[in-house]
């Protein structure tokens, strides 16, 4: 797979040949953003759930009394020492909002932690429609500033954490560092956007291209944004639409994902630009031949399982002790 810098990011990105494993699984897989309720989308999610899964050290089980209640949070320890020893990455999961749990993520989180060495905690956010934003950022927020207080007493290096998400924790992992950094909060070590969400898809050519016959559909994203906003809410503004932020200087160096097969390849991949020409620290990694959601489709598919494994590794050297 291509790896980037900000020096050398390409100015267009594309789709290759969708790796046959995983086009045969989509067949029959779940689908983000059907015409179903979203009861029926969050019970079909399940299928993620893989019934054999990666070692791992250890798993912990916190609870943190947030903003809204009680923020449910799986830690895994890895097994071994990494690169990323002392580190830790706080991790926001995709599922547009509505949709997605700890079990759904569990084999992509151990597969980060065991090749980083990082300490990965999976945040169980409040979803939408139940509760509309900003209370999924505040959350995420919430965790990252208890994680900074709290890291040494846990073993982590306060100046050591990274925040990540793919496709809606992308997209929150984008506006809460954005927040940070306006608000002069704590300083990531790292970002870690996975295909995220930075702006609504719908008028570029990797949104036409896969706007139904893949994992998520494109118009699925009116269903995301409707169950997620109050009515009136402006969309535009940059924690709900990061690509739009004024300025996107000065943020953490970043590790940025995008895949070919994703509605949301374009709008990321403008968002990794957006980094690299504001002169930001940047790691671009783009898929050509895998499908928005691949991190969770390594039990189906062996390039999917190495992509995942890859950003792992790429994970460790972000954190690394200097």
């Amino acid at each position: 797979m291509p790896i980037y810098s900000a020096r050398n990011i390409p100015e267009k990105v594309k789709s290759g040949t969708k790796d046959p494993e995983i086009a045969a699984w989509l067949s029959k897989a779940p689908v983000l953003g059907a015409h179903l309720p979203i009861y029926v989308q969050r019970r079909e999610h399940d299928a993620f759930i893989d019934k054999e899964k990666p070692p791992i050290g250890k798993i912990e089980h916190l609870g943190l009394r947030g903003p809204h209640g009680t923020i449910p949070v799986r830690v895994y320890h890895p097994s071994k020492r990494g690169t990323a020893d002392g580190g830790a990455l706080i991790y926001l999961h995709g599922g547009g909002f509505i949709v997605g749990s700890l079990d759904q993520f569990e084999t992509a989180m151990r597969l980060f932690a065991e090749h980083s060495g990082a300490q990965v905690y999976c945040v169980d956010y409040k979803l939408a429609p139940e509760y509309q934003w900003p209370v999924q950022i505040e959350e995420g927020e919430f965790v990252v500033r208890w994680l900074v207080e709290h890291g040494a007493e846990r073993g982590v290096d306060a100046n050591r954490i990274a925040l990540g998400g793919d496709s809606a924790g992308g997209n929150m992992t984008c506006a809460i560092t954005l927040k940070l950094r306006d608000e002069r909060g704590p300083k990531l070590a790292l970002q870690m956007p996975i295909y995220p969400e930075a702006k609504m898809p719908f008028d570029t050519d990797a949104g036409v291209e896969n706007r139904s016959g893949g994992y998520v559909d494109t118009a699925g994203v009116l269903l995301f944004v409707w169950s997620l906003l109050k009515q009136g809410e402006d969309y535009t503004q940059p924690y709900v639409t990061p690509l739009n932020a004024p300025s996107h200087a000065d943020l953490p160096k970043a590790l940025l994902v995008t895949c070919g097969f994703d509605m949301l390849r374009d709008v990321a991949h403008a968002y990794a630009r957006k980094l690299a020409a504001a002169g930001n620290d940047l790691t671009y990694v783009h898929y050509p031949e895998l499908p928005h959601g691949f991190i969770q489709m390594t039990a189906h598919s062996k390039r999917c399982l190495e992509a995942t494994q890859e950003l792992g590794r790429l994970l460790g050297e972000g954190l690394t002790k200097s």
